[in-house]
């Protein structure tokens, strides 16, 4: 004779739980999932009894845990029936489980007795985002970049099992692993709320895509919440007269800092990000304006050629020089960067480390990086007064949002702004005083 209690998944959590059983005989036991689920305020769990409340919304429900039930039992009795010896929790199993799919095992159900390594799928997931068999929300292939950050949540996630002394698989997730790789990122590698959140929503996406392949219950990814931190730090921006005294700078120790600083400043003047001004060739220069899809975002943009950016292109009329790699580009930067006195000047910079405020200070030139160029660029424009729709329609950023993180405007300047509108409204107020006064 078989016995079966009803249990939940996350009795103590408020919100949606999976449901599943546990199926005991004569010292055996199976775990086995009907693949439903309900809201924990539905579910009776008290003095030792775990069932749906007995109300008409969940009618329908009891039905079909009385019939999934009837087909245990059924399964156990033909089982039995036929075994030549005991009968265990994985014939069982097995045995409902082909009863609910006959024609075949579901993935689902092939996890439950192959289970699937957390890595493994990671792997799965980049292989099939670089041979396009994966594809973005809007349809498109998933970009380079992209993919580098999904090889590097990979890696973080191998090193947090081998703190853990545990491999882990996909039906191994839950509130508790997530938080811990969380706690991970954030403590053990006193990463910033920018850094921790992007490899967390990385985890999330591998969990979708997991349940999109139908080889994790998506009553799982229901069941956990994966919090994404996110922040807007203080980062420099170069000036408008910063960057011509980048120009102004020569005598360099070797011709590659003179590569990286002409780089730059084309970034400074376009927007572009450093994927795309690093590879910035002739064939994408036409009639005065730069014309390309962006690396990341495969946006189309076209941008004018501001004279700046038309001297160094003249400067070299068989196509700009090679570019170095990002983390040599960025260290040659501030070298360059050192090189003008104000950019010796200190800069206090706060990110959120550990949930607790992280104070540094820096000079200038320590935080110049490749990304500097863009924030530049939207920053300056902001400041000259040019339509924030048309500073996007140059940068590509598809959001308001978006856009205004990069604004690095600090509250001396916004307040001269405020200062510069006042000024205009005031001088417009006296001129249409004259003009009523000369009509007297």
């Amino acid at each position: 004779m078989i016995r079966i209690n009803w249990l939940l998944r996350n009795p103590k959590t408020e919100g949606v739980t999976s449901i599943y059983c546990t199926v005991r005989w004569r010292g055996n036991t199976a775990i086995i999932h009907p693949s439903e689920s309900i809201h924990t305020s539905m579910w009776v769990n008290k003095n030792g009894v775990n069932k749906p409340k007995s109300v008409a919304d969940n009618m329908p429900l009891v039905g079909r845990l009385n019939k999934f039930e009837g087909l245990i039992r059924d399964s156990y009795d033909d089982l039995l029936k036929s075994a030549q010896g005991a009968i265990t929790g994985e014939a069982l199993k097995k045995a409902v489980y082909e009863k609910v799919w006959p024609t075949a095992l579901t993935p689902e159900i092939k996890e439950t007795y192959m289970p699937v390594l957390i890595t493994d799928f990671f792997q799965t997931m980049i292989d099939d985002s670089k041979n396009k068999k994966r594809l973005g929300q809007d349809g498109k292939v998933i970009t380079k970049p992209t993919i580098i950050t999904y090889n590097s949540a990979k890696q973080h996630f191998i090193n947090f099992q081998k703190k853990q002394r545990k491999q882990y698989h996909l039906k191994d997730i839950n509130q508790k692993l997530i938080d811990s790789f969380a706690e991970y990122l954030s403590i053990d590698l006193n990463m910033a709320f920018n850094g921790s959140g992007k490899y967390m929503k990385t985890f999330r996406t591998m969990m979708n895509y997991a349940c999109q392949k139908k080889i994790l219950p998506t009553t799982i990814a229901a069941d956990v919440k994966v919090k994404v931190t996110k922040e807007t730090p203080d980062n420099i921006y170069l000036t408008e007269k910063d960057i011509e005294d980048l120009m102004q700078l020569n005598n360099f120790d070797t011709p590659l800092y003179e590569t990286v600083r002409d780089l730059f400043v084309i970034g400074c003047m376009t927007g572009l990000r450093f994927s795309d001004y690093s590879n910035l060739t002739p064939q994408r220069i036409n009639n005065g304006f730069i014309q390309l899809t962006q690396q990341k975002t495969q946006a189309r943009v076209t941008i004018p050629i501001h004279p700046l950016v038309n001297a160094i292109l003249e400067k070299y009329p068989a196509g700009l020089p090679k570019c170095p790699p990002n983390q040599v580009f960025n260290r040659y930067l501030k070298d360059i960067g050192k090189m003008l006195p104000q950019l010796n000047e200190p800069f206090e910079k706060v990110l959120t480390r550990a949930g607790k405020p992280d104070i540094q200070v820096y000079p200038k030139y320590e935080l110049l990086q490749s990304h500097t160029a863009r924030r530049s660029f939207c920053t300056n424009e902001y400041l000259n007064g040019t339509p924030t729709i048309t500073i996007m329609a140059i940068s590509g950023h598809k959001s308001e949002k978006a856009f205004m993180a990069y604004i690095k405007a600090d509250t001396l300047q916004h307040a001269i702004l405020m200062m510069k509108s006042w000024q205009e409204r005031k001088k417009k107020k006296d001129s249409d005083s004259e003009g009523e006064g000369v009509a007297a």
